[in-house]
């Protein structure tokens, strides 16, 4: 039930959000589209990279994008891409691989034969000249040892040497029967893509115990829908509806949205970039998980940054906390210590 004393009418959806005074809500992607998978971080270049879809039934042709932004949020590209990406940064197409999301280059490679150093049109029709199995396999362990990744698809061998990639299918008979046992993948020496830890709270109601409320507090939650389902012994009601949340930013600002979603969870993903990887501390990416089944309960992708990419990540150098009357966490502002560095860029905004 929504509390009348709290003005909701300041909350918006991510996807129409005005921002606060330090901090802006960018767009990645819009509220059509499913991010998938995880969100990487390329740990060399620091970019970060992430897969979206869209249904377009008008066009009968479905969106798939694999994205590239900076670490504020920024767009550097995109290409439609809806392949596996590796470890090292290489997008496996099946017949062919791209260096796109490791240098930019959208060409697409074919891999290559072994035993003729020629490229192989289609791997799935190709058959290997070599049909001797000792020799196949001298052959075999020449390039599984030698390479730096390899990465295997049923019973199918890529592998990297000095940048280029190499295709061999292990389907000979008079191989052994633990092939795959003895040539296992080797996907850990050559790792640049670094999965993002989700960071959203588990429990957001009040009055869980183990509710943290350091990232993102759940002020309240008003339902629009509610149905009893009967299982016979097992009976319990579903509701959905309208999140209000609020997200307290380094500088003292307070972003306010409110979200669709079922009863039990708000469906949010948020990351931070860690500062090995260029990440900084007042910089938020957020994915929606869309739901089919209520149309009000959309997707994207969005970012929280600063407006200015100069201010200070933190405005405090000593933080003094004060619990609320709700059992939570807020810094005391009038024992908190501000940091030279905030000062000087207030002094100098103002």
């Amino acid at each position: 039930m929504k509390t009348d004393e709290i003005d909701f009418s300041i909350y918006q959806e991510l996807h129409a959000h005005k921002g606060s005074e330090n901090y802006e809500v960018v767009k990645l992607c819009d509220k059509k589209f499913d991010i998938r998978g995880a969100v990487l971080v390329d740990k060399l270049n620091k970019n970060i990279i992430f897969y979206g879809y869209k249904e377009q039934k008008l066009e009968r042709k479905n969106l798939h994008i694999l994205k590239k932004i900076t670490g504020l949020g920024d767009e550097i590209g995109k290409i439609g891409n809806s392949y596996p990406l590796m470890k090292d940064g290489t997008i496996n197409a099946g017949d062919y691989y791209c260096n796109w999301v490791i240098n930019g280059d959208t060409s697409k490679y074919k891999y290559l034969d072994p035993f003729t150093n020629k490229e192989i049109d289609d791997p799935y029709e190709f058959k290997a000249k070599e049909t001797d199995p000792v020799k196949w396999l001298k052959k075999f362990n020449q390039f599984y040892h030698k390479a730096q990744y390899v990465h295997i698809y049923m019973s199918m061998y890529h592998f990297k040497i000095e940048n280029k990639w190499y295709w061999m299918e292990a389907n000979l008979e008079g191989l052994p029967d633990n092939f795959k046992q003895q040539y296992p993948p080797k996907e850990d020496q050559d790792v640049r893509m670094v999965e993002l830890e989700n960071l959203a709270p588990v429990w957001y109601h009040k009055g869980f115990k183990d509710r943290d409320t350091s990232l993102i507090k759940m002020v309240d939650y008003e339902s629009t829908y509610f149905e009893k389902v009967d299982q016979g012994l097992n009976q319990y009601g579903f509701s959905a509806g309208w999140w209000y949340l609020e997200i307290p930013m380094p500088l003292g600002d307070t972003i306010r949205i409110k979200r669709y979603s079922n009863y039990e969870d708000p469906e949010l993903l948020i990351y931070k970039v860690p500062g090995e990887y260029g990440g900084r501390e007042d910089v938020l990416f957020i994915v929606q998980k869309p739901e089919e089944l209520f149309p009000e309960q959309v997707g994207g992708m969005y970012a929280i940054r600063p407006r200015d990419p100069n201010q200070p990540q933190r405005r405090y150098k000593k933080i003094v906390y004060t619990t609320d009357a709700e059992g939570n966490e807020t810094i005391d502002r009038s024992r908190s210590v501000e940091s030279d560095e905030y000062k000087q860029w207030t002094n100098n905004k103002g």
